[in-house]
């Protein structure tokens, strides 16, 4: 069964696009996009979840990333 997101399609095509929008401009290659992208989520989690639960959500994030490469949904 999926998740539902409490956020609409729409709110994260917009920031989905102004991110890759950004990259495009800078010519960030994959892997130079890969990392920026990587220290933003490593960012993110460090400044806005509570120190006792930031690698629970970073093991999380990490499996919903592998199985959104192979292919599977949640």
């Amino acid at each position: 069964m999926p998740i539902q997101s409490k956020y609409s399609n729409a709110q994260i095509e917009n920031v989905v696009n102004l991110l890759l929008e950004t990259l495009r401009q800078q010519q960030a290659n994959t892997e130079l996009s890969l990392m920026c992208l990587g220290n933003t989520i490593s960012h993110i989690i460090h400044t806005h979840v509570p120190k006792d639960r930031q690698q629970e959500v970073a093991k999380s994030f990490a499996q919903v990333l592998v199985d959104s490469v192979a292919g599977k949904s949640h």
